[in-house]
C-alpha cells in the first residue's frame, strides 16, 4: 500500500502536467494536417512519453495509450513517407515519360527535317538533271541546226553557181548569135575576092573581043 499512494500521486501530477499538453493538442495539433510530418513527430514524442510514464507508473492504460499514439504516429509518418516516395516516383516517372516524349519529338522533329532535306535534295537534283537534259537537248537542236543551215547554204551556194552558170551560158549564146562567125565571114570575104576576079577577067575578056572587032 505504500508503493500505490505515491504512483497515484505521481500518476496524479502527471494528469495535470499533461494538461497543458491537451490544451495544445486541442487548439494546435488538432488544426494541422492529420497526415502531416509536424502532427506525426508530436505524436510519436508524446506518445513515447505517455507509454514510458504509464509504464513506470504502473498505468497500462495510459502506456497503452502512448503505444497506439507512438505506433499510430510511425505508421503515419511511414505511410506519409512512403506516399512521399511514391509521388517522387511518380514525378520522376513522369519527368522520364516526358523526357521520353521529348526525345521521341525531337528525333521525329530530326527526321522529319532530313526527310524534307531529302525531299529537297531529291527535287534540286531532279530540277538540276532536268535544266541539264534541257542544256542537251538545246544542245543537239543547236547542232541539228548547225548542220542543216550548213547543208542550206551549200545547197543555196550550188544553186546560185548553177543559175551563174546557165546565165553565162545563155549570154554566150546570145553573143555568139549576135555576132557574125569568124569562118561565115573569111567564106564571104573569100567569095567576094572570087567574084571581084571573075568579073575582071570578064572584063579583060571583053576588051580583048572589042580590040579584036576593031582590027
Amino acid at each position: 500500500m505504500s508503493l500505490s499512494l505515491p504512483r497515484r500521486i505521481l500518476r496524479l501530477q502527471y494528469s495535470i502536467a499533461r494538461l497543458p499538453l491537451q490544451a495544445f493538442e486541442s487548439t494546435v495539433i488538432s488544426r494541422l494536417d492529420a497526415e502531416g510530418p509536424v502532427r506525426a513527430t508530436y505524436q510519436q514524442i508524446v506518445g513515447s512519453i505517455d507509454a514510458t510514464a504509464g509504464a513506470v507508473l504502473g498505468d497500462e492504460d495510459l502506456a497503452q495509450r502512448g503505444q497506439k499514439m507512438r505506433s499510430a504516429a510511425a505508421d503515419l509518418e511511414k505511410a506519409t513517407r512512403l506516399e512521399a516516395q511514391a509521388r517522387e516516383k511518380r514525378a520522376q516517372a513522369t519527368r522520364e515519360t516526358q523526357n521520353r516524349v521529348d526525345d521521341a519529338t525531337t528525333r521525329a522533329k530530326k527526321a522529319r527535317e532530313t526527310a524534307e532535306e531529302k525531299a529537297t535534295d531529291a527535287a534540286d537534283q531532279e530540277i538540276e538533271n532536268k535544266v541539264a537534259a534541257g542544256k542537251k537537248a538545246t544542245a543537239r537542236l543547236e547542232d541539228r541546226k548547225s548542220r542543216a543551215d550548213d547543208i542550206a547554204d551549200k545547197r543555196i551556194s550550188a544553186a546560185e553557181a548553177e543559175r551563174e552558170a546557165k546565165l553565162s551560158e545563155v549570154e554566150r549564146r546570145e553573143a555568139e548569135a549576135k555576132a557574125p562567125r569568124t569562118e561565115e565571114i573569111e567564106d564571104a570575104a573569100n567569095k567576094l575576092e572570087d567574084a571581084a576576079e571573075k568579073r575582071d577577067d570578064a572584063e579583060r575578056l571583053a576588051d580583048v573581043a572589042e580590040a579584036s572587032k576593031d582590027s
